[in-house]
């Protein structure tokens, strides 16, 4: 993103009540803190971390060194070095661009390596060439929240708060497959943003102290001197055993 764009996200973040502490890097995590690498303490009981992704652990299965974040290095043909046949595609590879930039782990690069990845195995099965990765960068956007956005569109037009919200919305609801799926996304959306509603909620209850259960104390074995007579008899009796005969 531009500096203007990045500029008006922190603004749109600080109107939303979001204290943005940049150049800080997390030393320590305990149950009622944070703690910053200079010094800097946080007080909380709720730590959501969202600092990078990994790739899937399917990629350590396959037995060929990885790159970063656990990526598997590919061909500009999608096809796994080191691995014969076998191409990936999306958050998962690692594919250097011409300035030596791994691409970005998002839905776009990992939608254009697919489509190529299916393109270049049909080839080979025909016998034809296969192609390279050309990445056709389209711009980015991220929503921030309700009404609040940024976007950069084809990487010259920049759009901001509710402009830039309606467009993500709008390009979200034509990228989905089927009239079905866009209308039922859409209504759903409408109706959250009428009513307020949240499609995700989480229940949190304070649990008591756990009571440890005294262990039960063994009941000594019961000897045929302890039975009445009547169960003495019934327990001590020998179990019957069936026996089968073959008739030849």
């Amino acid at each position: 993103y531009p500096q203007n764009l990045r500029d008006a996200a922190s603004r749109q973040l600080a109107d939303l009540g979001v204290e943005i502490i940049m150049n800080a890097t997390v030393a320590e995590a305990r149950a009622d803190r944070v703690i910053l690498k200079d010094g800097r303490i946080i007080p909380t009981h709720t730590l959501v971390w969202s600092a990078g992704v990994k790739a899937s652990p399917l990629a350590e299965m396959l037995g060929v060194p990885l790159k970063r974040a656990g990526r598997l290095p590919v061909e500009p043909t999608m096809q796994v070095i080191g691995l014969e046949q076998v191409y990936a595609a999306g958050d998962i590879t690692y594919l250097e661009d011409a300035k030596g930039n791994p691409y970005p782990m998002i839905i776009p690069v990992a939608k254009q390596q697919a489509m190529l990845a299916v393109h270049n195995i049909q080839a080979v099965r025909a016998g034809k060439a296969q192609q390279t990765f050309k990445y056709y960068d389209r711009g980015i956007m991220a929503t921030i929240g309700r009404r609040r956005a940024v976007a950069w569109i084809y990487n010259r037009v920049p759009l901001t708060g509710f402009f830039a919200w309606l467009g993500w919305l709008f390009l979200h609801l034509v990228m989905l497959m089927g009239f079905r799926n866009r209308l039922s996304v859409f209504t759903n959306w409408l109706w959250n943003y009428v009513t307020y509603d949240r499609s995700v909620r989480i229940i949190a209850s304070e649990l008591g102290e756990a009571t440890v259960q005294p262990e039960a104390t063994p009941k000594p074995a019961r000897t045929p001197e302890a039975l009445p007579e009547p169960v003495r008899a019934q327990e001590m009796a020998p179990e019957p055993v069936a026996h089968s005969v073959k008739v030849a």
